[in-house]
């Protein structure tokens, strides 16, 4: 937050209402402002070069606005920004898999040595992605129903306006979940052969831009092939919790037989194997998450429909605002969850976009 020295008597003066203007440098301005804007977390807006950020004061319909003006250098400072930032989600990305691969092929060296290793990893080689998409799978997996262009045609024209920009060559097809009093979206499937299930209450809760927002961060999924990476995880992670019960099975057998001082480091190596594998799992998932999120950015270069659309997940989810803490707090419970708390989410679209 800025220090401006603003006077915030002035909202309760008897004079006229004005906007209280403070110039901080020659890009950026502070006003307090009235307008209607709904009660949220924060409001983005961007209108070419100029970005807009409205924080709620506290009384109704006044609003502390920050204007920023963008210059070129402004500019390619968040292109390489966003560069880094997808190069480090790729980077973690496939840290997380070789962790998963060298932890399942120790487990394999335990229970066979080299034979053991090679074939731990011969059953999680990852294959093409064979999920089936079809009404009547979609139907009877999800209770999901597909919908036609003449159903929805906005929504179609978003949603083909978004592939054309990720580069797709085929448009998902889209399903509608009959569930009014649920908010949430799904995406299936690769690049070519793709669905994107929308709940009823995520169609009726949300804007326009903030639907948007959330197909384009499905599309990314779909364009990064998240299920497949997804799936190879999940092979990975059985394998992994199947390979460490084999070897404790073993070393109990072997510890039987007086082998105890060599089998107790390796049975907490075991032990703590599928663990392990979970945890790298859900790190994979979070940065897929974040990943989808910047992609979306890029996409629809709306960053204010997308902080708003998640705000509206957090506030439908958990029945409150989400907490506002640093974007990368050490919150040693978000090692559990399989997407990044909203917070995060939200202070790494900020941080990309300012």
């Amino acid at each position: 937050m800025f220090v401006a020295g603003i006077s915030w008597t002035a909202l309760h003066s008897h004079r006229p209402r004005r906007d209280v203007v403070v110039d901080l440098t020659p890009g950026i301005s502070l006003a307090l402002v009235r307008c209607a804007l709904p009660m949220q977390m924060l409001s983005v807006s961007r209108c070419g070069t100029t970005v807009e950020i409205y924080w709620p004061s506290g009384e109704a319909g006044v609003y502390l606005r920050c204007r920023i003006e963008l210059n070129s250098k402004d500019r390619d400072l968040l292109r390489h920004r966003r560069l880094a930032h997808q190069t480090a989600n790729y980077q973690s990305s496939a840290l997380a898999i070789l962790a998963m691969m060298l932890l399942l092929a120790m487990c394999g060296w335990i229970v066979g040595g080299t034979e053991g290793m090679r074939r731990a990893l011969q059953g999680t080689a990852p294959r093409p992605d064979g999920t089936v998409i079809s009404r009547e799978s979609m139907y009877r997996w999800f209770g999901a129903r597909l919908l036609s262009h003449a159903q929805v045609p906005e929504l179609f024209a978003i949603l083909t306006r978004v592939c054309g920009r990720a580069g797709l060559a085929r448009v998902p097809e889209l399903y509608c979940l009959p569930a009014p009093s649920d908010m949430n979206a799904y995406a299936l499937g690769g690049p070519e052969r793709s669905a994107i299930v929308l709940t009823e209450g995520l169609l009726r809760g949300m804007t326009r831009e903030e639907i948007a927002g959330i197909l384009a961060h499905e599309v990314a999924h779909i364009r990064n092939n998240d299920t497949w990476t997804m799936s190879w995880a999940t092979a990975l992670r059985r394998a992994i919790d199947w390979t460490s019960l084999a070897g404790l099975a073993l070393l109990r057998t072997r510890h039987n037989h007086g082998a105890m001082r060599v089998s107790q480091p390796l049975a907490a190596l075991l032990s703590a194997a599928p663990t392990l594998g979970q945890l790298l799992g859900l790190a994979l998932s979070r940065v897929r998450e974040l990943d989808a999120d910047a992609t979306a950015l890029e996409l629809t270069g709306d960053s204010r429909a997308l902080i708003a659309a998640l705000d509206k997940l957090e506030r439908h989810h958990t029945g409150s605002a989400p907490m506002a803490v640093p974007a990368f707090g050490h919150d040693p419970m978000r090692l559990l969850r399989s997407h990044p708390a909203t917070s995060e989410r939200v202070g790494t679209l900020l941080n990309l976009t300012f």
